[in-house]
């Protein structure tokens, strides 16, 4: 088992691991307003984004939507899902990700070091991967900064970059 924890000498299926209690932190649903920064990949674009995270599955993930919403300066919105747990043998957070571009990635995570949560690992699109890292700083109980970054082979370079706060009601 990877995914959660099972006491020695009972029965029935296994409880989430307590570590997922960790992620709470993400679930509800955000406003995140912020930008799609310049790369090789396109221009510079400001993002309207709406973030939503919940439990599911008996609690052993988290499942987070991302919707970036259609303004003028971004005709074309992005939206991904991002499944996130805990894997108990390797003492890990998991997030593997899928968007509507056809990227994915999958990501590994020692979990929360003071107000600062970061996932690295490997995203893959039109058949090329490249190192990603996503950094997420807690600024209280209802707000965080998200930035993602890749790796082209010259060091991190800001890919997208958000300011979330908890949606009110």
């Amino acid at each position: 088992m990877t995914t959660s924890e099972t006491p020695a000498g009972t029965q029935g299926a296994p409880g989430p691991s307590p570590r997922l209690r960790e992620l709470g932190f993400f679930v509800g649903a955000w406003e995140a307003p912020g930008v799609f920064h310049e790369t090789p990949f396109g221009p510079r674009k400001d993002i309207e984004m709406r973030v939503t995270g919940e439990a599911v599955d008996g609690g052993h993930w988290v499942l987070v939507r991302t919707e970036e919403l259609p303004t003028p300066e971004n005709p074309a919105p992005l939206s991904a899902h991002y499944l996130w747990g805990y894997d108990v043998a390797a003492d890990e957070f998991v997030a593997d990700w899928f968007d509507s571009n056809g990227g994915r990635a999958v990501q590994r995570s020692k979990g929360w070091e003071g107000d600062v949560f970061v996932l690295e690992g490997t995203m893959t699109m039109a058949g090329n991967s490249v190192p990603l890292r996503d950094t997420f700083t807690r600024k209280g109980p209802d707000a965080y900064h998200h930035i993602g970054e890749i790796d082209l082979g010259n060091g991190w370079i800001p890919v997208d970059e958000e300011q979330a706060v908890r949606a009110k009601g």
